[in-house]
C-alpha cells in the first residue's frame, strides 16, 4: 500500500477537521505538522438562516456543499430546538461523499451525491433531477463560489442562500508557518480548499520560500486552480477529490518517486 516513513507534512486545514487527516498520513509512518491557516467561526448574523428554518416545509431541496456546513447548520438546529426529521418531504443534496458521511452521522437522509465531487458536478446531477421551479435552500460560507447558486437560478430554481460560518484567517499561525517554511525540512504540503491556499499566502506575507520548496497536494481541480494562480502547479491533485484520494496521491507519488530512483541505482 506505499509509505511515507521520514517525510514530514505539512497540513493546513481548520484544526477541527484535521484530525482524520492527520491520522491516514501518520498510519503511513509520515510525520505530521498541523498549521491551520483557516478557521471557522459563526456567521455575523443568524437571522437569515432562523428565517428559513421557519419556512423550511416550504423547501423542496437543501443542498450541502461542505462538510462545515452540514455541522454547523445541524449546531443552529440544535440552538433552535429543531429537528430535521420534522421535515421528511424535504430532499438532502451533497457534494461528495465526505459530506454524504457528514449528514448520515446526523441520523438525515441523503438524497443525491454526483460522480464528480465539486459544484460542477452537483449542478449536473440536480438539473438532471429536475429542479426547475423547485424551491432550494443552501446554508453556506458567509464568502464562497457563486458558481452553483448563479447557474441553478438560471435553471429556473428559486435559492435562498443562508450564511451558516465563515472563513476567518489565523494570523497569529504566522511564525509557527514562516518557521516550519524557512527550515527546509517539509516534504509536502497539503490544501483542502481554496481559501486554505489564499488564506496560506495571507498569513505568510512576504516570507521567502526556501528551496526546493516543498511538494503540494490537492484535494481537488478547483483548488489546483487557485495554487495555479499564485504560480504553483501541485504534485497530486486528489482523485477522487476527497481525503482518501488526497492521502492516495501522495502514496502513488512516492512509491513512483521510490520505484524510479531504484531503477537508477541499479542501472536499468
Amino acid at each position: 500500500m506505499g509509505s511515507l516513513e521520514g517525510r514530514r507534512i505539512l497540513i493546513t486545514r481548520d484544526a477541527s477537521q484535521a484530525g482524520g487527516l492527520k491520522e491516514k498520513l501518520a498510519s503511513r509512518g509520515a510525520e505530521i505538522l498541523s498549521i491551520p491557516t483557516i478557521a471557522i467561526s459563526d456567521p455575523p448574523d443568524w437571522t437569515p438562516f432562523d428565517q428559513a428554518v421557519g419556512m423550511l416545509s416550504t423547501f423542496e431541496w437543501i443542498v450541502f456543499s461542505s462538510v462545515n456546513a452540514v455541522r454547523k447548520t445541524s449546531d443552529r438546529l440544535t440552538t433552535l430546538n429543531t429537528e430535521m426529521d420534522r421535515f421528511n418531504a424535504v430532499k438532502i443534496a451533497v457534494v461528495g461523499d465526505q459530506t454524504a458521511e457528514a449528514v448520515r452521522e446526523k441520523g438525515w437522509r441523503v438524497d443525491l451525491i454526483p460522480d464528480q465531487y465539486q459544484a460542477e458536478g452537483l449542478l449536473v446531477a440536480l438539473k438532471q433531477s429536475g429542479i426547475s421551479g423547485k424551491r432550494i435552500w443552501i446554508p453556506r460560507a458567509l464568502k464562497a463560489r457563486r458558481f452553483l447558486i448563479d447557474e441553478l437560478e438560471k435553471s429556473g430554481s428559486r435559492i435562498t442562500e443562508t450564511p451558516v460560518y465563515q472563513n476567518t484567517i489565523p494570523y497569529e499561525n504566522r511564525n509557527q508557518l514562516q518557521q516550519a517554511l524557512l527550515s527546509g525540512k517539509i516534504d509536502w504540503i497539503t490544501f483542502t480548499s481554496s481559501s486554505t491556499v489564499t488564506h496560506f499566502f495571507k498569513i505568510l506575507g512576504d516570507t521567502p520560500w526556501r528551496n526546493p520548496i516543498p511538494k503540494l497536494a490537492s484535494i481537488g481541480q478547483i483548488t489546483t486552480k487557485t495554487l495555479t494562480q499564485y504560480g504553483l502547479i501541485p504534485s497530486v491533485t486528489a482523485d477522487p477529490q476527497n481525503i482518501n484520494g488526497l492521502c492516495q496521491g501522495i502514496l502513488d507519488w512516492e512509491s513512483a518517486a521510490s520505484a524510479s530512483t531504484s531503477e537508477i541505482s541499479t542501472g536499468k
